[in-house]
């Protein structure tokens, strides 16, 4: 008899014990969903040569997880999202430090087709910039590797990076980053549509009509435009020479 008191105490033990586990975990759980949030995506969408992938700038700080960017598919509509999670163990008046930036990509189910891209929180219709019609520059200076980031001209270079009005991609490239090394960056800005630019002096990139600016500290920029694109080449890299530079927009290859 005593045993089996014995036998009956462990098993009462075991499932008390059980239970408040399935009782802590559903807490968790609820506490650690209220960390998430939705937010738009308000950067230029680039959708790969294929069809298949999705890819958009975005930014967080420190008290938070690098972002996820989600897409729910149906037959004629992609609506995407940015996912957010602020890490759990920080308080509300946690000091966050500066932001961070970075790509984020998601993959459908199928290529995108003739399907319309929506945004979740906005709902506005987003265009996204055709891969395929990407330029990649054929040389690049010693050191230049693709940087997870974007270095753009004007105000999209920043958080929360406000879409360009017609389809654009950033292409960002950066030498001896996290190195210890002299910095410098390289971007190729590409933008549906041919907008001149008088800004500048007049030059020519591969017998186009182009614009060159250069500016102190060793930043230029150059821009063209070509079979219905405007393509716009920028440099902040004090080591690098004019005719480096030129070399760079003479030499972008699809």
């Amino acid at each position: 008899m005593p045993r089996k008191d014995s036998r009956r105490r462990r098993t009462i033990w075991a499932l008390s014990i059980s239970a408040c586990l399935i009782v802590a975990v559903a807490g968790w759980v609820v506490w650690d969903r209220s960390q998430f949030h939705e937010t738009a995506v308000p950067g230029d969408v680039l959708v790969s040569g294929n069809g298949r992938t999705l890819t958009t700038p975005t930014d967080w700080t420190g008290c938070e997880e690098k972002p996820h960017l989600e897409a729910q598919e149906t037959a004629h509509v992609i609506t995407l999202v940015l996912k957010r999670k602020r890490h759990s163990f920080l308080s509300e008046n946690a000091v966050c430090d500066a932001p961070h930036d970075g790509l984020v990509t998601t993959t459908l189910s199928k290529p995108m087709g003739d399907r319309e891209i929506t945004d979740a929180v906005t709902h506005s219709v987003i265009t996204p910039f055709d891969g395929s019609h990407l330029d990649h520059p054929r040389y690049l200076p010693h050191g230049y590797a693709p940087a997870d980031n974007v270095i753009a001209p004007g105000n999209r270079s920043t958080a929360p990076y406000v879409r360009a009005r017609n389809p654009s991609w950033t292409t960002t490239y950066q030498r001896n980053r996290d190195k210890g090394g002299q910095a410098g960056y390289v971007s190729v800005t590409e933008t549906v549509g041919e907008t001149p630019n008088t800004a500048g002096t007049r030059t020519a990139v591969k017998g186009h009509p182009a614009h060159l600016q250069e500016h102190p500290g060793g930043s230029r920029s150059i821009t063209w435009s070509n079979k219905g694109y405007t393509v716009t080449v920028e440099a902040g890299d004090p080591l690098m020479t004019r005719a480096e530079f030129l070399r760079i927009a003479e030499q972008l290859n699809r």
